[in-house]
């Protein structure tokens, strides 16, 4: 028999789950928000530093949080009832957490790494580059992907739509109708 998590052990992986996808959404709000206000800049003191805030709300309220929420939906599928690949919501919420983290590391990350570089050595010329508008965008649509896939998996969550997922046998089975048995 697999391992089941007490009720007492459930309900606090499920407050840490929660409470680290609350920070994710709202590490995401805060790109898309602090992403918005770098476009209308004044000087490029103030686009850097907007920048610099972004990196830091990317290291504390979205790197992390990504991870414990991953690991503790992770937990909960495995140590539960409801298994990893028992229920489609459950498998789309880790598809989605997976590719969402994938996405941060190797596009969002570089995109911001790319745009801080950039304002450091041109500052508020760096407004005028097509290249680093055109980076800014891809940042910002990055956020809001961000935002309506965690809002996407918090409605799954809740509502708990598509089903069971069906199990394939190995064998091809074939069921005989009552004429046939005749």
């Amino acid at each position: 028999m697999a391992f089941k998590l007490s009720m007492k052990s459930k309900q606090f992986i499920v407050t840490i789950h929660v409470l680290s996808v609350v920070c994710w959404l709202g590490g995401a709000v805060c790109m898309l928000t602090l992403g918005s206000h770098m476009l209308l800049a004044d000087n490029g003191e103030q686009l850097y530093y907007t920048l610099d805030n972004m990196h830091v709300v990317d290291v504390v309220l979205i790197r992390y949080t990504a991870l414990v929420a991953l690991l503790t939906g992770l937990a909960l599928s495995l140590w539960t009832n409801w298994g990893l690949f028992k229920y489609y919501w459950v498998a789309v919420k880790l598809i989605l957490t997976v590719a969402l983290i994938l996405f941060g590391i190797k596009y969002m990350s570089d995109w911001l790494s790319q745009l801080i570089h950039e304002a450091d050595g041109k500052r508020a010329a760096a407004l005028h580059d097509a290249a680093f508008l055109s980076t800014s965008y891809s940042l910002l649509g990055g956020a809001a992907a961000n935002i309506l896939a965690m809002v996407f998996m918090t409605a799954i969550s809740y509502f708990k739509p598509f089903g069971k997922i069906k199990k394939r046998s190995g064998k091809h089975e074939t069921k005989l109708t009552a004429r046939e048995e005749r």
